[in-house]
């Protein structure tokens, strides 16, 4: 006999004075939150806000990432983040059903494991290049190193190589771009985006850096179709895409779209590559496990135990700490009635955190992930389901070449302290001080 579904009226709902504490499950140390009295799924209310459904009740999780034709993650990027501003709301991401299937169908393909291989040296190349810049024997934020290796890498991915005098315009006008969406004035429209019914604010100066490098990649667009065949041979995303059966948009809309490429890799690599320089200096054990493997000059187990690292890394500092998705009409997910409007959260840190996953949830070891990877379940980094990040495996490789490069020439010196605390950055969670570490001579 089915049950009928249960309303949102039927579960716990906070109270306004515990509507603050919802942060609590943002940040490490979710553990500690009171808010886990109320059990594994509730509801919350704030003022001006949808109702929110909050859950991490593992079958409503996997019913909600499977249901993709009922729930929307585009009106969610747009109600809590200004992210519509810096994409566009016709990219990939903000796309649902049937448009976001077709789509995806046509980008997947220079993030599949064949394409991924042909990257690997470009990104050796880009660490060889900027590692005789960075200070050895004394402290540095590598977090800005991490943003330095982020863009070297895509504009090399995404576009390969570009007749000099373009190449250097495009790579000034991303850097202007990255470097308003850093902005302080930008960061403050951010935070008043969910304050205000989810509008973001007219934001001139990102609205001109973002037309700029439009421009040129149109320019680069127009540059390639002119020689057709040109880009036989060539494995960047972009020749991928152009004059094959892949190219069914209009330049301004592939523009925008490897913009939005561009964007996406760009703060979460530089974030991740921080949090993993932070993590080895704060962790020794680990990063002499490391640094055998580089004596021994032992490729396979120093890879291997690279893939565990930053596996573990984004488990216990994912950049994204949750995720959501917004009801498009009245459905059922795990016997839960959501009315359309409503809003189910997933709070991935606190999953992560959850010892009936993993044991000894808070402690960094990289060891849990060296005899099976990552439980797709249950490590909810890049997400899950129809939207998971397509990028995923990009990510994961780019961070494991990445740093099998530097530490077959530097060491990582031991922290004085515990690791950095996380500081908010937009939506996710960025190291406070930078990701600040000293590098040795190997």
């Amino acid at each position: 006999m089915s049950h009928a579904p249960i309303s949102l009226r039927e579960l716990p709902r906070l109270r306004t004075r515990h509507i603050a504490q919802i942060g609590g499950l943002m940040r490490p140390g979710t553990h500690r939150s009171p808010l886990l009295e109320f059990g594994e799924r509730f509801v919350v209310s704030p003022p001006g806000f949808p109702t929110m459904l909050v859950t991490y009740d593992m079958d409503d999780v996997r019913g909600l990432f499977a249901n993709h034709d009922d729930f929307s993650v585009g009106q969610v990027l747009s109600r809590f983040s200004s992210h519509d501003m810096m994409f566009g709301k016709q990219t990939l991401i903000f796309l649902d059903g049937d448009d976001h299937r077709r789509e995806r169908q046509l980008f997947a393909p220079p993030f599949q494991s064949k394409a991924l291989r042909s990257y690997e040296d470009l990104m050796v190349e880009v660490v060889q290049r900027e590692l005789p810049t960075w200070p050895v024997g004394e402290p540095f934020e590598f977090l800005k190193v991490g943003y330095d290796l982020a863009i070297g890498v895509l504009l090399g991915v995404v576009f390969g190589d570009v007749a000099p005098p373009r190449k250097d315009r495009l790579k000034q006008a991303v850097s202007r771009w990255f470097g308003e969406i850093e902005s302080r004035g930008f960061l403050a429209v951010t935070l008043l985006t969910p304050l205000v019914g989810g509008y973001t604010l007219p934001y001139p100066p990102l609205s001109r850096r973002q037309s700029e490098v439009d421009a040129l990649i149109i320019e680069e667009i127009a540059a390639r179709r002119s020689t057709p065949g040109d880009g036989n041979g060539r494995k960047d995303v972009l020749s991928r895409y152009v004059g094959t059966e892949l190219d069914q948009h209009d330049d301004a809309a592939l523009a925008r779209n490897m913009r939005g490429i561009l964007l996406g890799a760009y703060e979460t690599t530089a974030i991740t590559l921080g949090w993993i320089a932070a993590m080895l200096a704060a962790h020794p054990a680990a990063m002499a496990e490391l640094d055998a493997a580089v004596d021994a000059g032992d490729g396979a187990r120093l890879d291997t135990y690279l893939d565990a690292v930053v596996a573990e890394t984004m488990r216990i500092r994912p950049v994204s700490p949750f995720t959501g998705r917004r009801a498009l009409r009245d459905t059922v997910v795990n016997g839960v009635q959501v009315p359309k409007g409503a809003i189910v959260i997933v709070p991935i840190l606190l999953i992560h955190e959850s010892p009936r996953h993993y044991s000894d949830p808070m402690d960094f070891r990289p060891e849990r992930f060296l005899d099976e990877p990552p439980n797709g379940r249950t490590w909810l980094t890049f997400g899950a389901g129809a939207h998971r990040c397509l990028g995923a495996q990009f990510a994961l490789t780019e961070a494991r070449i990445l740093f099998r490069t530097i530490l077959e020439h530097r060491r990582i010196g031991a922290a004085t302290g515990p690791v950095e605390p996380p500081r908010r950055y937009h939506t996710g969670l960025s190291p406070a001080h930078n990701a600040r570490i000293t590098l040795h001579p190997r």
